[in-house]
């Protein structure tokens, strides 16, 4: 299973989430093995036009499964679902490992 954060800095695990998706710097990739974490990846964003289209593209073709961020446009919700991904949302901002811990205790509500 791959989880994608976006992020607003590069401290892998330790970064903490952007409020959305569009505001992120960076996205972080947690790669795991049942409910271990077998590696973590970073990716930059460099999506600045057709933001919402291009993010679809980058997560289908990365094989994201999951994707947990604080708050998503319905807009880009529907199309992201559409390709597969499911959505984890958490209001309060929080470090990656932080919302994954709270991922695989079920605390965190799917949208």
């Amino acid at each position: 299973m791959r989880i994608v954060f976006p992020t607003v800095e590069n401290l892998s695990y330790m970064s903490n989430v952007a409020p959305d998706v569009k505001e992120a710097n960076y996205f972080t990739v947690l790669n795991l093995s049942g409910q271990t974490i077998s590696s973590v990846e970073l990716m930059k964003n460099r999506i600045h036009e057709n933001v919402e289209d291009e993010i679809v593209k980058l997560f289908k073709s990365n094989n994201f499964n999951v994707l947990i961020v604080p708050h998503i446009d319905n807009q880009l919700e529907k199309k992201l679902k559409n390709v597969g991904i499911s959505i984890f949302t958490e209001e309060k901002r929080k470090k990656v490992l932080g919302l994954y811990s709270d991922f695989v205790q079920d605390k965190l509500k799917k949208i």
